[in-house]
């Protein structure tokens, strides 16, 4: 089954910050990392219900799921999403030591 990738309004200001801090200190490095992000949100397309649950999916309704990523040399970062019918609606992007969501983060 293929899948409609969509990030909600606070992802892509998530993707956004993550992209310009890294641009301040590598171009190159944020670069990579969009690129990286982009090659996750394509395995989305093919497989988004294959992806384990976030640890934070206790505090929601539906199932809130997670998908890892990171570049050659980076860190881990992971994008929060859930799935409604064939679309994976991504609704947070978290970089290494950002704190778990909470339900308010995405509301």
């Amino acid at each position: 089954m293929r899948f409609v990738v969509r990030e909600v309004a606070q992802a892509q200001r998530d993707i956004s910050s993550i992209f310009e801090w890294l641009w301040q200190r590598s171009q190159s490095g944020a670069a990579n990392w969009l690129k990286s992000y982009d090659a996750m949100v394509e395995r989305l397309t093919e497989v988004a219900d294959s992806f384990g649950e976030a640890h934070e999916n206790h505090l929601f309704e539906k199932e809130i799921k997670q998908a890892f990523f990171k570049t050659r040399r980076g860190q881990t970062y992971r994008a929060i999403f859930y799935i409604e019918e064939t679309t994976a609606y991504i609704l947070r992007v978290r970089g290494p030591g950002q704190a778990p969501i909470k339900e308010s983060d995405i509301n």
